[in-house]
């Protein structure tokens, strides 16, 4: 007989494990403890290095322990992904701000989330983001967005362009901030390296080129310029198109 193909898996938030009441002995454990504890280690160690093994480690528990609370690995990343999607700091709505700056706001504020845990951003490709907190901040885009003046039936491709855009900007930066970190260069010290390669090997990238510097910024204040200039674009296409 062949081999019999393994199942999908379910998300944890399309088939929820009721939570299971404190093992004898462990009266301190809970799976709240467990997940931030899980975000701890994975912004230390990574996804790479990440395992249940290492977070029951972390709590001085047996991993067995860990999976009378958690099913396992992937649903134990779900949890820890909508516990990093709960320190989102979502803008006031209905103060009478334009919708743009509160959309930007939002933005701004998933990138910076992210950013601080890389790992969540990966995270974000291969699981289903429908946790409470997930719920929460897309409520909020979709209450800005009502303010727009799109119609109805174009807001979800809106705000799904909008942060495709900040999905990619803020994958491809964390991932280069990894790798600052890794080396131990500065941002700045990186920069004017690869410029000067690149400069040596194409005329293309003269003054007046793709990596000319805008005076006296920070790199980290260019990312923030750029990030800012594309959603600015973005956010002219939605309103002319309407």
């Amino acid at each position: 007989m062949g081999k019999r193909a393994s199942q999908p898996r379910e998300s944890v938030w399309l088939s929820p494990r009721p939570a299971r009441r404190h093992r004898a002995g462990e009266s301190e454990l809970d799976r709240e403890k467990i997940v931030a504890t899980a975000v701890r280690v994975l912004d230390a160690e990574g996804d790479a290095k990440f395992s249940m093994r290492l977070l029951a480690e972390e709590l001085n528990v047996t991993p067995m322990s860990v999976y009378w609370y958690v099913a396992n690995k992937d649903d134990l990343l779900e949890l820890a992904l909508d516990a990093v999607a709960g320190e989102i700091e979502l803008p006031p709505i209905g103060d009478g701000n334009d919708w743009r700056d509160d959309l930007r706001a939002l933005a701004r504020a998933w990138r910076r989330t992210m950013v601080a845990h890389p790992w969540a951003i990966r995270c974000y490709g291969e699981y289903l983001n429908i946790g409470p907190s997930s719920l929460r901040f897309t409520e909020c885009a979709q209450a800005v967005m009502a303010r727009s003046p799109l119609p109805l039936k174009d807001r979800s491709a809106a705000l799904n362009v909008v942060f495709q855009y900040v999905y990619g900007f803020t994958a491809t930066e964390s991932r280069w901030l990894e790798h600052l970190a890794e080396t131990g260069r500065t941002a700045e010290e990186f920069a004017a390296e690869v410029t000067g390669s690149m400069a040596a090997m194409s005329s293309t990238l003269e003054e007046g080129g793709l990596l000319e510097r805008d005076g006296d910024q920070s790199m980290e204040q260019l990312r923030d310029r750029d990030f800012d200039r594309g959603l600015d674009w973005l956010f002219t296409g939605m309103v002319a198109g309407a």
